[in-house]
């Protein structure tokens, strides 16, 4: 079977890697160290048999969970067998509880069963195909690390099936064999059971011999403890007579105060239904005194001091609802005054000349309209200037006249006609100009005139008649005086009502004897606090009415009680009270006496005469109450002295062996007798375990040893380059080189040794090629190889590679050179496709 194709999908360092095998038998991986050569190897034999995770580690093959700690991690292999194809496909994901990923296996691109691939190769499991085909430094260093005796069953059982693991199971066996017994050993669980076993022996029968000293005790203990017995029982006797005769004795007693008793007996008669008739009306009387004396307290607490004058306190309180509507109609002027001097204020406002007019009189505001009335109006007439127009005529004139007497002397009557023109009409000029000066002297004077009369006016008034509407002015002041006369009519009502407050308050101060001032709340509180002493007063004058009216009931109460009590004493034929309780306790008395005598006539009933006949023998008791504690004391002291014997006999037994100690002896025997079997049995288990598996392995190796060791020869031969020519295994395993000369195994050289385990494998592999035909995998095994041993090597892989395909993973790149095969390489780190 042939590998033809790896896929790595994060493993280990590899995170995506693909290698494609040529078709050739030998396949060269060529890679500096941590480059990843081991890692493939692992991930070969891991994708066949199962990822090794943390919880189960292998010796060579250690947890390659991906680096870059992703998921899944496995990847797949491509096999040739023949004409098929089988690609085995393992992965992990986290949650997969067995560690060993999920393989899908497929024939010619087809899902197929495990068990198809499998049977190909014999099912045989990882730990086989890493003790048979695979070869690393790790497997070779065990083998020089094996002794001489170790070596030679590791060679002579190759081949045999998990041969590795049946010699560690083999050892084990025989180890825990040895554990369990040894010849002349004292620790092993079987040596120390003998010896057990003896003392146990010993000590069963050193406890019999103790066990019969203590039945000889305990049947003298049983002798002491039955006297003891006997003993307190005639105690237990005496001590019941004695009781009998104390009762006896207390009974006499009781006898005489009985005989006593019958001598106190009287015949007395007693009433006690009137006697309880009596002891109620003596209640009620005291309780009616009680309730007497306290009316009568409460009546001398109640004195003319905390009586008042009602008929003044009434007249006073009842003019509080008239205080009361003073007190609104005192509000209502209050708000009046502010309503009437707002309105003032805004006449003054409106007319300011109110203040010059209000303290004339009906007369003087007469004469002020008289006055207005007669001033003459404003003149208004503008005093005019002579008129351009008038100045006009006495310059065309004075323009004429010139012209004229120019024009006299050239045109003769033009210029005369022009000159009077002039003349004419400077004349005309003239007189407009002298009726505007007198019209202008009129007009001043009239102004004047009237200027003096508005200001005599002003003088008198203080008013400017320019500037005053009188009319409107006197309006405003009738309105202004009714707003005087009407605040001067509210102020005396809020005086009146002062008054009538302050009356009030001197009639209040006059009740309540204390000072009260001129205020409505002053007032009204003085009112409420007569209202409440005059509540208070007459409150008062119920209860001392309602207390006299109590206390004279009473009285009559107390007199009807005494006649019924007469009545009572008189028929108990007693004078008093004090008689009668007198009485009453003799009745007690007897009472007592009585219910004594009949308690104990009928406790001593059964006994009278018995107590009689014993009563006329005093000292006789007493004699016999002083024989039985003699017998007592006798008794007490022989119980003391057996129970001090059976407590020393019990100690005594306590410190030997009893039934028990001798049944746990035998019972310790037993037991030591059976671990002793048990562990014999299994010291012959394991021992018989060690000696069948040593057996299975020779009948193993008997018949293919001898074959695969005459292939190994020439292995040897060519790994050794002919140094070496024969392998020899009798008691010792030896190898022979070319001039005849034979060597230990131990005595080789570490490169040698390692050759001739190589040779041994590789011929056992060729033995088992018709059943299983696996890769060979050859990681860095020649390491230790010197480069006349790496010369060999060529010849070697040529040969093996005629049966197996062989995948060689190294470093060394003379080895790469000597085989002259174009290597698959590696790069150190991550490595993707």
């Amino acid at each position: 079977m042939r590998l033809k194709q790896i896929k790595i999908v994060n493993f280990g360092q590899f995170s995506n890697k693909k290698f494609d095998l040529p078709g050739d038998q030998i396949n060269v991986f060529f890679g500096a160290n941590e480059a990843g050569k081991s890692t493939t190897v692992a991930f070969i034999k891991q994708i066949m048999f199962g990822f090794h995770l943390r919880s189960n580690v292998s010796p060579f093959f250690e947890d390659y969970t991906p680096l870059a700690h992703v998921s899944p991690m496995g990847g797949s292999l491509i096999f040739e067998n023949g004409d098929s194809e089988y690609e085995l496909e393992r992965l992990y994901a986290k949650g997969d509880k067995t560690k060993k990923g999920i393989l899908t296996v497929k024939k010619d691109g087809q899902v197929v069963p495990e068990s198809l691939f499998f049977d190909q190769i014999q099912n045989i499991d990882g730990s086989f195909y890493a003790d048979s085909f695979i070869f690393n430094q790790e497997m070779l260093g065990q083998v020089t690390s094996l002794s001489q005796e170790d070596l030679l069953e590791r060679i002579y059982y190759l081949g045999a099936a998990n041969s590795g693991q049946l010699l560690k199971l083999r050892d084990d066996f025989a180890k825990e064999a040895g554990k369990l017994f040894k010849k002349t050993g004292k620790k092993p669980e079987v040596n120390r059971l003998l010896r057990q076993i003896e003392t146990d022996r010993d000590k069963l029968v050193q406890t019999k011999a103790e066990f019969s000293d203590y039945e000889e005790l305990a049947q003298d203990l049983k002798d002491h403890q039955d006297r003891l017995k006997k003993a307190q029982q005639a105690l237990a006797n005496i001590q019941t007579k004695q009781a009998s005769l104390h009762d006896l004795q207390k009974e006499l007693s009781n006898y005489t105060t009985l005989l006593d008793l019958q001598k106190q007996i009287k015949d007395i008669k007693f009433d006690s239904e009137n006697y309880q008739k009596a002891q109620d009306l003596m209640a009620q009387g005291r309780n009616l005194q009680k309730m007497m004396q306290s009316l009568q307290k409460q009546l001398s607490e109640l004195t003319e001091e905390d009586l008042i004058d009602l008929n003044e306190s009434k007249k006073v309180v009842q003019q509080k609802p008239q205080l009361l509507q003073w007190q609104v109609e005192y509000r209502n002027c209050l708000q009046k005054a502010d309503q009437l001097k707002q309105e003032e204020q805004q006449l003054l406002a409106l007319s300011p000349e109110i203040n010059e007019l209000r303290d004339l009189n009906t007369e003087d505001i007469k004469q002020l309209k008289e006055d207005f009335l007669a001033l003459p109006a404003k003149q208004n007439e503008e005093v005019n200037e002579i008129s351009s127009s008038d100045k006009l005529w006495y310059i065309v004139g004075a323009v004429l006249v010139v012209l004229g007497l120019i024009l006299l002397g050239t045109a003769g009557v033009v210029g005369i006609i022009v000159l009077i023109a002039g003349i004419g009409l400077a004349g005309f000029g003239y007189v407009k100009n002298t009726q505007a000066s007198k019209q202008a002297a009129d007009i001043l004077a009239k102004q004047k005139a009237v200027k003096n009369q508005r200001q005599a006016f002003y003088s008198k008034y203080n008013l400017d008649p320019d500037m005053l509407d009188l009319n409107s002015v006197l309006t405003n002041l009738n309105q202004y005086k009714l707003k005087e006369s009407a605040e001067k009519t509210n102020a005396e009502e809020l005086n009146k009502i002062n008054q009538q407050v302050a009356q009030l308050a001197a009639n209040v101060q006059n009740v309540l004897r204390e000072p009260i001032d001129d205020d409505f709340d002053q007032v009204l509180n003085g009112l409420d606090e007569i209202e409440e002493q005059i509540n208070k007063q007459q409150e008062l004058t119920q209860k001392k009415s309602n207390l006299t009216s109590s206390l004279n009931q009473d009285k009559q109460e107390l007199k009807e009680l005494g006649l019924k009590l007469k009545a009572v004493f008189a028929q108990a034929n007693v004078e008093n009270m004090a008689d009668y309780d007198a009485a009453y306790q003799e009745s007690l008395d007897q009472a007592k006496i009585k219910a004594q005598y009949d308690a104990l006539e009928k406790s001593l009933h059964d006994d009278l005469d018995e107590l009689k006949q014993e009563a006329k023998e005093p000292g006789k008791v007493l004699a016999q109450l002083q024989s039985l504690a003699a017998q007592s004391s006798d008794v007490t002291e022989e119980i003391e002295e057996l129970q001090q014997q059976v407590a020393k006999l019990q100690v005594q037994l306590d410190n030997l062996a009893d039934s028990t100690a001798v049944f746990e002896a035998k019972q310790e025997l037993a037991n030591t007798e059976t671990n002793f079997v048990n562990s014999s049995q299994e010291y012959l288990a394991n021992l018989l375990a060690s000696k069948w598996i040593s057996r299975s392995l020779d009948l193993a190796s008997n018949e293919r040893f001898p074959k695969m060791l005459n292939a190994a020869k020439e292995y040897f031969a060519l790994l050794t380059g002919g140094r070496y020519v024969n392998i020899v295994l009798d008691k010792k395993l030896t190898v022979m080189r070319k001039d005849g000369k034979k060597r230990e195994v131990k005595y080789l050289s570490r490169g040698t040794a390692e050759q001739l385990y190589f040779a041994l494998k590789l011929a056992f592999i060729e033995q088992i090629k018709d059943k299983i035909n696996l890769p060979i995998l050859i990681d860095d095994s020649f390491v230790n190889f010197d480069d006349r041993r790496i010369s060999y090597i060529k010849k070697l892989l040529e040969k093996i590679s005629e049966n197996n395909q062989v995948l060689i993973f190294t470093a060394q790149e003379k080895l790469v050179d000597q085989l002259e095969i174009t290597p698959l390489t590696f790069t150190k780190g991550t490595q993707d496709a």
